[in-house]
């Protein structure tokens, strides 16, 4: 009778051992294909999500699609993409006479809107208008060390008062200012708005466009967007200050967008 008790016995605890043991292979078969148990496959939904955090990009990514640069000089690009590559914020500044004020909303602040609508975090934009002739540039507040300036460098205010060759000082006085508070920083030239029977003022606008060409500044020519200053259907996009309205500053900001953002 003890025999068999003791038989009875032994065959259990050989059991549990063939259950324990059978229960330590599996584990190290599980482990051994790569598994996950509970820790693990936390851990494994985390870094899923830093990934797909990464290809997606979050609130505070800068990147910036370089097809939507295409339309810039390559300056201009590579500014922009030094600056997505580094994941820091582009500073740009709009800066000219008050017409970047006129209509409703002016050019100013439609393109503006467009740079932000396309490049979100990446952009900041900032304006400033400017009273006066060329000889007021000095005013434009720089210490922000902005990496792009778009300057519409008051050509229309300085006809019959500022010549072609103090324009030009003034123009590059200012790009000295800027490249003092940032080397890296490129200025970027367009003319001020057409006018019914511009007379002398198309050959100040062409000395402009000249002179951009002549020291490597990007120069966007927008005027081909418009009608002909002897066409009597450029009054339409101006008011009777000869500012643009709506209209205007609608065909101007179109322009300046295309240049900074390629569909």
């Amino acid at each position: 009778m003890k025999l068999y008790k003791l038989g009875g016995l032994i065959a259990v605890l050989a059991c549990l051992g063939i259950l324990v043991y059978s229960y330590l292979s599996w584990q190290d078969k599980l482990q051994g294909a790569g598994l996950p148990d509970e820790t693990a496959s936390a851990e494994t939904q985390n870094t899923e999500t830093k990934n797909q955090n990464t290809e997606n990009g979050s609130s505070s990514d800068n990147s910036v699609n370089e097809e939507s640069l295409a339309n810039m000089d390559e300056a201009v690009q590579e500014l922009f993409l030094q600056k997505s590559s580094t994941g820091e914020t582009l500073e740009l500044l709009i800066a000219g006479s008050a017409a970047l004020e006129s209509g409703e909303p002016g050019y100013a602040e439609r393109l503006k809107a467009s740079l932000e609508d396309a490049y979100g975090d990446s952009v900041e934009v900032s304006i400033q208008a400017i009273d006066g002739t060329s000889y007021n540039l000095p005013e434009v507040d720089l210490s922000a060390g902005y990496d792009v300036v778009l300057l519409e460098p008051m050509t229309l205010m300085n006809n019959d008062r500022i010549s072609i060759e103090d324009e030009r000082e003034d123009v590059r006085d200012f790009a000295a200012r800027m490249e003092a508070e940032n080397p890296e920083a490129q200025l970027v030239l367009h003319a001020p708005q057409p006018i019914y029977g511009a007379g002398f003022y198309l050959a100040q606008v062409q000395a402009l466009e000249e002179f951009a060409n002549l020291y490597g500044y990007p120069y966007i020519e927008h005027w081909d967007a418009w009608p002909d200053t002897d066409d009597i259907a450029l009054k339409e996009h101006l008011t009777d200050e000869a500012v643009p309205n709506s209209k205007g500053a609608e065909t101007w900001a179109s322009e300046l967008s295309s240049y900074f953002i390629a569909d």
